[in-house]
């Protein structure tokens, strides 16, 4: 309901039942122009806000849109470093296998030389307890 701004709702009813062109006409007449612009004013500031509310939530959409932006760099560099980690998890993995093989050959290795070392000295034992 418009705010009474001159006249009450009674009396503008009233004036506007007057014949068109007298006074009390006019007179209503312009109470309603200034209520009709009273309300335009209204609208138009509630519209200022309006905008004023949509420019701010452009505003944050950005900002959000940057930081997704920086978030997605980041998540890219942190894939990058987990690939090489995997890479060097990779490349210690063989050579922890290839230290693993020359070491068995080594006791290998190592194992024979103590049999002919025992059957070494088996022989000089056998041979100096049973001389021929």
């Amino acid at each position: 309901m418009a705010e009474r701004i001159g006249m009450s709702d009674e009396q503008l009813a009233n004036g506007l039942l007057y014949a068109p062109g007298s006074a009390e006409w006019q007179r209503a007449q312009t109470e309603v122009i200034l209520r009709n612009l009273k309300a335009q004013t209204e609208a138009t500031k509630a519209q200022r806000e309006a905008i004023e509310v949509q420019r701010k939530a452009a505003e944050a959409e950005a900002k959000a849109a940057e930081a997704s932006i920086a978030g997605a760099k980041a998540a890219e560099k942190a894939a990058e470093a987990g690939v090489k980690s995997a890479e060097a998890a990779e490349r210690n993995a063989k050579y922890m296998l290839a230290s693993v093989i020359v070491s068995s050959i080594l006791a290998v290795i190592a194992l024979a030389s103590a049999i002919a070392s025992a059957v070494s000295a088996y022989y000089s034992y056998w041979s100096a307890v049973h001389p021929r």
